[in-house]
């Protein structure tokens, strides 16, 4: 009969993907060392609810075809079309789980819809990125063989029953699989950040799978408008921030430089860590600057890290604002403010030209120039060009300093390296010169790190270097080694130094702040504005000055859960308002989680988007 041979078939695939999040266990065993197995066992326990609920969506067609109530279904053709029908589909979902088990450890959630965005890269990479992970590619094609080699068939016999149980067993099969894709008898679907509710989002990981997620997000809206406050001035007084200027205008004009480090987490720091670290020059710097020690990213992803430095936009929504159907609304950001002040401004990434969304968002942002692969000195790319991704770090930080060089106004120059992204490359006079380390990226810090100590070497021989501001920071954290960093908050806590060469400027720098204070992303851009006495008014309010006499917060939203940290706690939320509270220090669970103000963000910040309003 059909009708058992489908559900042969459906608990063939639940097997499969009992195997699939067995094989991402595996892969991402150190990001749940610390998971014991009493909470592992509940994730795979939960997993199959979203396993259901993915592969009955996904098997759609499958279901219509099995069940349909008429005699044609019988013939040995039609059945040859069903295997089909149901290999095909599946085995493609095998490679979207199995290609997770990689990502995963660069963007700390299940792959959603949205890594369309940047397929682009993806496809410029591909032969990279196949001959380093080869082994998942032969994993999907052994998991692929298997599925279809051992695949539940049985004799195509004529059923007994009559066309009226058949159309019964149709209807019923139809409503099962509306029923498991929403999760059961529930109000609302099934949502990602329902596998979230054992607070970690390791173990949330786990219990989803790369089929519901990517799913489930391919025809969600930019957003919904949320009402958890019925008063909009309530909200607006929630999220007013500190807009007092903190410096007088300086005697001088003072230039900006930011420098935004490729995966460099503050995990990789010997500085205010008690191991050396893959970073001796960074750390020399941070020892004489300001340096903020509560720093957080406001994501895990290089284009959520760019509008937050540059615009003040964390990433509050499922898709980056770079690649979202929003990045054309109104905004101020760092270029198109400081440009009203007499500035120039300039953005530069290594990569190809368009690459990561950077170049139009830059534009976007006010930029006077934008320098990619395209604009870098064609008779050097032949020994500078890495052969996958862009310009090694080390000759480009020197070009970045030659075209700085020929400005004659006071700029704002911003850099984004590259040599520490995947496939990590290291120029062959630097093979086997620095640390290997724990991770495949350690090694390829430290020459990043060298390369930013030749750039301030250069740098310091410049005519602008003594009257310029350097801002550094990390657009996003990697791999966890360390267990203090294997926290919820730990995986995005990345490095933010002030170095001014000035003693002076510097010593006032450190005098206006508390470097304990919570920062994130969306701070620099405030910061820098309050630095050069610049007006704040049209910088947005997911940004404060870090000179600002307050506490300070961070946010983020990764896999349907917003979080923000204030000093001593944090607060984790879904969409609906579900709130937790947890200690800062030891990430257990505290019973102050009073949500207004993340709450307050959110509907600013997807309402405005909606409206278009966050600029008056």
């Amino acid at each position: 009969m059909h009708l058992f041979l489908w559900l042969k078939r459906i608990t063939w695939l639940l097997i499969f993907y009992f195997l699939l999040r067995f094989l991402f266990l595996v892969f991402n065993i150190k990001s749940f060392q610390f998971a014991d197995v009493h909470q592992i066992s509940y994730a795979f326990l939960y997993g199959v609810k979203f396993d259901l609920s993915a592969i009955f969506i996904s098997n759609i067609l499958f279901t219509i075809a099995s069940l349909l109530p008429f005699r044609f279904t019988e013939k040995q053709r039609y059945q040859s079309f069903l295997n089909y029908i149901y290999w095909v589909p599946n085995i493609v979902f095998f490679w979207a789980n199995i290609a997770d088990f990689e990502y995963y450890k660069f963007i700390g959630r299940r792959t959603i819809f949205e890594v369309f965005g940047i397929m682009g890269d993806v496809f410029a990479q591909s032969f990279s990125l196949l001959g380093t992970y080869w082994y998942l590619v032969f994993l999907w094609i052994l998991v692929s063989f298997l599925f279809v080699k051992f695949t539940p068939n049985s004799p195509t016999l004529p059923s007994p029953m009559g066309r009226v149980v058949k159309t019964l067993i149709f209807i019923l099969g139809i409503g099962f699989t509306i029923l498991f894709f929403r999760g059961g008898f529930q109000e609302k679907p099934l949502r990602i950040n329902q596998a979230f509710e054992q607070h970690d989002n390791h173990l949330g990981n786990l219990t989803l799978n790369t089929t519901f997620t990517f799913l489930t997000t391919i025809d969600a809206k930019g957003t919904e408008k949320v009402n958890y406050f019925i008063d909009n001035q309530i909200v607006e007084d929630l999220v007013k921030r500190d807009r007092s200027s903190h410096f007088s205008a300086s005697a001088s004009p003072q230039n900006v430089v930011i420098i935004i480090l490729e995966s460099f987490g503050k995990e990789y720091m010997g500085y205010k860590n008690p191991y050396k670290g893959y970073t001796p020059f960074l750390d020399s710097l941070a020892k004489n600057s300001l340096f903020m020690e509560n720093c957080f990213a406001n994501g895990r992803e290089s284009i959520i890290a760019m509008p937050a430095i540059t615009a003040s936009i964390p990433q509050l929504i499922e898709e980056p604002f770079i690649t979202s159907s929003y990045q054309s609304n109104k905004f101020a950001g760092l270029g198109s403010i400081v440009k009203k002040y007499g500035y120039v401004s300039s953005f530069f990434h290594g990569a190809r030209n368009g690459s990561m969304g950077f170049e139009g968002f830059s534009q976007l942002a006010g930029f006077d120039k934008y320098y990619g692969l395209n604009q870098y000195p064609k008779e050097k790319m032949a020994t500078d060009f890495d052969k996958n991704w862009g310009i090694f770090d080390e000759p480009y930080l020197q070009y970045f300093t030659t075209e700085l060089s020929k400005e004659t106004k006071p700029f704002v120059g911003c850099i984004f390296t590259l040599s520490s992204h995947h496939p990590y490359p290291i120029p062959a006079q630097y093979q086997g010169k620095f640390p290997k380390g724990k991770a495949e990226i350690h090694e390829s810090l430290g020459y990043t790190d060298l390369a930013l100590k030749h750039f301030f070497e250069t740098a310091a021989k410049q005519p602008w270097y003594k009257n310029t501001l350097f801002v550094i920071t990390a657009d996003h954290t990697q791999f966890n080694t360390e267990k203090k960093y294997a926290t919820s908050t730990g995986a995005y806590s990345v490095p933010l130094i002030l170095y001014h060469p000035t003693n002076q400027t510097l010593t006032q720098l450190k005098n206006m702040t508390d470097s304990l204070k919570i920062c994130q992303h969306t701070d620099i851009l405030p910061s820098i504005l309050d630095f050069l006495n610049i007006n704040q008014q049209q910088v947005l309010p997911f940004g404060e000055s870090i000179f600002a006499k307050n506490g300070g917060v961070a946010m983020q939203f990764n896999s349907g859960v917003f979080r923000i940290v204030s000093p001593n706690q944090y607060i984790e939320m879904s969409l609906e308002g579900k709130a937790k509270g947890f200690d800062l220090k030891t990430d257990k669970s505290i019973q102050n989680n009073q949500a207004n103000q993340l709450k307050a963000y959110i509907q600013y910040y997807r309402n405005g988007l909606i409206d278009n309003s966050w600029i008056k």
